[in-house]
């Protein structure tokens, strides 16, 4: 009888080493990719079905889902039209549709703040109101279309704002310019409202300071106070000196 040779042993048992080998790696991989997935898939579809099955709207019928979906919608317009009623008292501008639809380019900027600003020295001479800042803060650099809108607004809140101070007859307009707007934004990024600050400072009297701080809040003129101070005025016809940052806002 032949024996084996040790070479042909040596093979063989090699042989049986890597199957050996192949044999537990292949149990692993299958371990670890095919049954632990399956067993937190199982794990997952279990915790889902228990939340849903605890829920409140598990036991409900068709009919009551569409009961409370309508209802839930009839929310929602009530509370858009509210919104809608907010932003129609706040906003400081009644045309503000028209003004943010509306293209305008640099010529148009600058012919209406050229108007603007011969409208409101006529109007001071006429009232014999001293108004200090003629060039109302506004540059007529512009470099972009974005910059041309927002310049814009800015010039209608700085308008709205000298008229305003004006009409209650205030002694002295010494200063009055726009500062950036600030967007405000909900928790999704999404675009609520824009709000125009403008500083004023002004010369006034107790009595038309007062009819001032009405005038504000009333509806197509409201602007919010961002800060105010007030000092003793310059002279004693101007008995009080009011620096403050109001705002207008647009939605």
């Amino acid at each position: 009888m032949k024996v084996p040779s040790l070479t042909f042993l040596a093979t063989e048992r090699m042989q049986v080493v890597f199957i050996l080998i192949f044999v537990l790696t292949s149990a692993f991989l299958t371990v670890r990719l095919v049954m632990l997935p399956q067993r937190e898939l199982a794990a997952n579809n279990r915790s889902v079905r228990t939340q849903l099955e605890s829920s409140s709207y598990a036991s409900l019928a068709i009919s009551n889902m569409l009961a409370i979906a309508e209802h839930e919608t009839s929310n929602l317009t009530t509370l858009s039209n509210e919104w809608h009623r907010i932003a129609a008292r706040l906003t400081a501008f009644p045309d503000q549709d028209t003004l943010l639809a509306s293209s305008v380019n640099r010529i148009d900027y600058k012919v209406e703040l050229y108007e603007l600003r011969q409208r409101l020295q006529a109007k001071s001479d006429e009232l014999k109101i001293q108004l200090l800042p003629v060039e109302l803060g506004l540059d007529e650099t512009l470099t972009s279309g974005d910059a041309i809108r927002v310049r814009m607004t800015q010039l209608k809140a700085v308008e709205k704002l000298a008229d305003l101070t004006l009409d209650r007859q205030i002694q002295r307009l010494v200063e009055i310019y726009p500062l950036p707007p600030v967007e405000h934004q909900d928790k999704n990024g999404r675009r609520l409202f824009e709000e125009y600050p403008v500083r004023i400072e002004c010369d006034v009297d107790f009595e038309h300071l007062f009819t001032f701080f009405q005038s504000v809040f009333e509806e197509n003129q409201v602007f919010t106070f961002r800060n105010l101070r007030v000092e003793s005025g310059p002279t004693f016809d101007a008995k009080l000196r009011v620096k403050a940052v109001l705002s207008a806002l647009l939605f």
